[in-house]
């Protein structure tokens, strides 16, 4: 449980190598600084030379991306994640206009370790294979190749994705020995041992431990050959996954895997107490000494190392409420074992503090991962904006370069007709206007001709409007005069009721079968005038109803309103109310004139 947090620890330190490619002396030897000063775990040093490094004007794009690539790189692993956006837009901004893909990549390795720190994973592999494909057809820079692959291999050990974690951790691998970059290879080892380990969690095959053994030891005996290239961190990642090996998965007795175990706790104790890494190690020392402890029910002796374990933490200064809460639960539960019930209480009332910072702490980090979050997806719609603009007027340069090229065209057409024409224009001067006058007097006569039969027509047309106009208006009187007809019918067989009436309604009913409802009227007038009923439908605001037809018919034959009411049998009052409603069913204001409307 204490040695959880390894592999991310392990993953920053194994991204965050200086890149040189590409760089004049000078600032060589700035990113050699960086180096050195991140093998010693000063970040605070390396941000200081960053910024001195970044007041200098005569910096080159390339130069300021890679400048600020690492000043955001060194932000993300201290979770200051505001400032490591700010550092990566500058990047990806001068990253633009850098000469070299180098340059550019380095901006994209920045962008895919913070989006590592935000939690997304699948952010941070799309970032990596873009820089990569940047970096594809060069061998200039062995590092940043080495770096791309570790992240995507961290990726896919979330995933359990052992076959992609064993591609890319052998990729790391195979750059790391062609760049001599012995703490990458230490990293490689460390996480080829993880993997094994991982892979024997699922088969439990004994040969598996025993290549995860093979490869820790690859990364303790590259120390020792070469300490200086080896970063303490590395180093002590690696002690720490030795002494967790004996502690878990040694066959030997108890007594030696402590005795093995210790020995490679004391080394990283002695890069601790030095203040040579990260002082959060101290919760994995400890931790297992404390299980050790334990394993020999020593239940004083467990507690006591713990309670070293938050004094050396609370030495260094920094916040660790995570694992401050973790080590207090463990000195919970052994205090329940000795059956100390009150120190048991105290512990977990510690716990529960700092359980309580540790979420605080977290509300914090969400605060800024959702900043950063919003300040990304607006760039991103900008950029997409930015983009939809750049090809408009990539379209529009086409458009206008067409246009040209068409112009163009059409004036060196025009100016070689021009001396076409010219050169047959005095030999056909004189043909031209002899067949100019025949030609006006042709269309002279044509013209007059034409004048007559277009007023023959017009006067045609006229008459056949006029017939038209009457014979639409007398359908429409006679579907009125039929409807008239039925209401007067229906009036007398109202009447006939009360008697014996027998051959009258019959002969009554025989009548109303022969005259036609509405609807047969309708689709005579519909032949005679289709547009009609159609268009009243269509500037109808509102449904309208048979009985609105028959309204609108009514007033196109402009009909009073007394004659409406006497043809329908109702008040003129209700005409005057019904015509107000079809003004609404139409949309029309009160100033506007119904049947004008309805001629219309």
């Amino acid at each position: 449980m204490y040695l959880k947090n390894l592999l991310t620890l392990l993953l920053f330190l194994s991204v965050s190598c200086a890149a040189k490619a590409q760089l004049n002396p000078a600032m060589q030897q700035t990113v050699q600084v960086l180096e050195n000063l991140r093998l010693k775990n000063q970040s605070k040093e390396a941000l200081e030379v960053i910024e001195k490094s970044l007041e200098k004007k005569e910096n080159t794009a390339d130069e300021f991306a890679y400048l600020y690539a690492h000043q955001s790189l060194i932000y993300s692993g201290i979770d200051s994640l505001l400032l490591s956006k700010k550092s990566l837009d500058n990047s990806l901004r001068y990253a633009q206009v850098a000469i070299t893909n180098e340059a550019k990549a380095m901006a994209y390795r920045a962008e895919a370790v913070l989006y590592r720190q935000l939690e997304l994973p699948d952010e941070v592999v799309k970032s990596a294979l873009r820089g990569l494909a940047l970096l594809q057809k060069s061998d200039k820079d062995l590092q940043q190749k080495y770096a791309f692959n570790y992240l995507l291999y961290s990726i896919y050990s979330r995933w359990d994705d052992h076959k992609k974690m064993n591609h890319y951790i052998r990729l790391c691998e195979r750059y790391a020995l062609q760049d001599n970059n012995y703490n990458a290879l230490v990293n490689v080892n460390n996480g080829l041992s993880s993997m094994f380990q991982a892979s024997y969690q699922q088969l439990q095959q004994r040969a598996l431990l025993d290549s995860s053994f093979h490869y820790l030891q690859k990364s303790f005996d590259l120390h020792q050959k070469v300490p200086a290239g080896v970063s303490t961190n590395s180093f002590v990642i690696t002690c720490i996954n030795l002494a967790n090996f004996y502690f878990e998965f040694s066959d030997a007795s108890l007594t030696e895997r402590k005795k093995q175990a210790f020995h490679y706790l004391r080394l990283a104790e002695n890069e601790l107490r030095n203040n040579h890494a990260s002082a959060a190690y101290w919760v994995n020392v400890f931790g297992i000494k404390s299980d050790f402890a334990l394993q020999e029910n020593d239940l004083q002796l467990a507690e006591q190392y713990l309670l070293q374990c938050i004094s050396q933490i609370k030495q260094d200064g920094d916040t660790f409420y995570k694992s401050e809460y973790t080590v207090f639960k463990r000195l919970a539960d052994i205090a329940f074992k000795k059956n100390d019930l009150q120190m048991a209480l105290n512990y977990q009332q510690t716990a529960e503090r700092l359980l309580k910072k540790t979420f605080d702490q977290r509300q914090i980090f969400n605060t800024q991962k959702l900043e950063v979050q919003y300040e990304s997806e607006k760039k991103n719609q900008q950029l997409e904006l930015l983009s939809q603009q750049a090809e408009f007027r990539k379209k529009q340069n086409y458009l206008y370069g067409g246009i040209a090229l068409a112009l163009l065209a059409g004036l060196g057409f025009m100016f070689r007709a021009y001396h076409f024409k010219l050169r047959y224009s005095i030999e056909r001067e004189r043909k031209l206007q002899q067949e100019k006058e025949e030609s006006e007097k042709r269309a002279s006569i044509q013209l007059r001709l034409e004048k007559e039969e277009q007023a023959r027509l017009k006067a045609e047309q006229e008459l056949l409007d006029l017939k038209r106009k009457q014979l639409e208006k007398e359908a429409l009187a006679n579907s009125l005069l039929i409807d008239h007809k039925n209401d007067l019918l229906q009036q007398i067989k109202n009447q006939l009721n009360v008697a014996d009436s027998t051959p009258i309604k019959k002969l009554l009913k025989e009548e109303m079968l022969l005259s036609a409802d509405f609807e047969d009227i309708t689709r005579q007038i519909q032949q005679l005038h289709p547009d009609f009923f159609s268009q009243l439908s269509a500037k109808a605001v509102k449904k309208l109803t048979p009985l609105d037809l028959k309204y609108c018919a009514y007033l196109h034959l402009q009909m009073s309103t007394a004659q409406i009411a006497q043809a329908l049998h109702v008040e003129a009052h209700s005409v005057r109310m019904f015509k107000y409603r079809l003004k609404q069913k139409f949309g029309l204001d009160k100033d506007t004139d119904l049947e004008q409307f309805l001629r219309g």
